[in-house]
């Protein structure tokens, strides 16, 4: 009997074990303390034989280990004639080949997947087994965390047009002017640091627009947001988008003032910030979505709900840099 075979007989009408959970791209360590636990888990409590599909959320993809075939039975078949070619029709190989695969949630990226061993091999070789599997989930998360990096410079220089622009309209105007304008007299010598705020502001609300616009089209769609809350996995998933935006707000300041002189200390100080303010975050989005569970029926904007949690966030962002006076001309080489 074939790998496919074997994957069809075991799992016809059998339930999937599935599992998941989010990986902070700033804890590597506990994600693989998440992983080890998962994994550890099954193994202790399930058969070599169960289907499984354990999925790490990322900032931007998803990475998932499972067997070989447990979405499409159709991609065992080149795997076969691979190991055919290499081992010969008298193999007697067992298990169940496990992949991990990556699916960068950015346009037109590919799928990546790596064959890491057999389902037998992780039941009865779990140490050496899950090293291995480690190794490939680190090296997904590293591209991620390259993908997030890489859009956050496209908002970088998209904010330095952005500011020139607010400091040139600015700079024309007279004081009265200004204060027409604004409500508050904004003098010329905090005319640069206005001009980088409202750029920075300008990029943070792209963020938000893109993650409320895929919670209203990918998640909520024609249902009513009560509905969202009482659906486990629609849940999960807007609180993932949640996180989400949180991080790439982060990451937007972070690779925005890290190359200025005081960046080291000026990221360090975030990154200590963050752990109490993204706890805040949740804790008022949560709050607001149990406001609006008061009323079932209502529908709900979700870009003034993710605006009204993440404005103060990034304002927050920008108090803590503004503290370490650094400037906001970045280059990136």
């Amino acid at each position: 009997m074939d790998i496919k075979q074997q994957l069809a007989t075991k799992y016809d009408n059998v339930a999937i074990y599935t599992s998941g959970f989010y990986a902070d791209p700033e804890d590597d360590l506990g994600t693989r303390s998440k992983l080890l636990e998962t994994l550890k888990s099954f193994v202790m409590n399930q058969h070599a034989d169960t289907p499984f599909s354990l999925q790490i959320m990322t900032t931007n993809g998803e990475i998932n280990v499972m067997p070989l075939g447990l979405l499409s039975l159709d991609e065992l078949k080149a795997y076969e004639n691979e190991r055919r070619k290499t081992t010969g029709l008298t193999s007697q190989a067992t298990g169940i080949p496990m992949v991990v695969q990556f699916s960068a949630h950015t346009d037109d990226a590919a799928v990546k997947k790596e064959i890491v061993g057999t389902t037998d091999e992780l039941f009865d070789q779990f140490n050496n087994h899950f090293t291995a599997i480690w190794m490939v989930v680190k090296s997904y998360l590293a591209e991620n965390l390259a993908i997030l990096q890489n859009l956050e410079r496209d908002l970088i220089t998209d904010s330095q047009d952005v500011q020139q622009e607010y400091f040139n309209n600015f700079s024309a105007m007279d004081s009265a002017h200004r204060k027409a304008q604004l409500g508050y007299e904004l003098k010329d010598a905090d005319l640069k640091h206005f001009s980088h705020f409202m750029a920075d502001m300008h990029e943070v609300q792209n963020i938000v627009m893109s993650a409320a616009g895929f919670s209203t089209h990918e998640i909520i769609g024609d249902q009513l947001f009560a509905q969202v809350m009482n659906d486990r996995v629609l849940r999960n998933t807007l609180f993932w988008v949640l996180d989400n935006t949180f991080y790439e707000i982060m990451y937007y300041f972070i690779e925005k003032y890290q190359a200025n002189p005081a960046g080291d200390k000026m990221v360090k100080h975030l990154r200590h910030q963050k752990k109490l303010m993204i706890i805040n975050m949740r804790n008022d989005a949560f709050q607001r979505s149990q406001n609006v569970l008061e009323d079932p029926k209502q529908k709900v904007d979700m870009t003034r709900y993710f605006s009204d949690i993440f404005i103060p966030v990034a304002e927050q962002f920008s108090a803590e840099i503004d503290k370490f006076n650094v400037s906001g001309s970045v280059s990136h080489d």
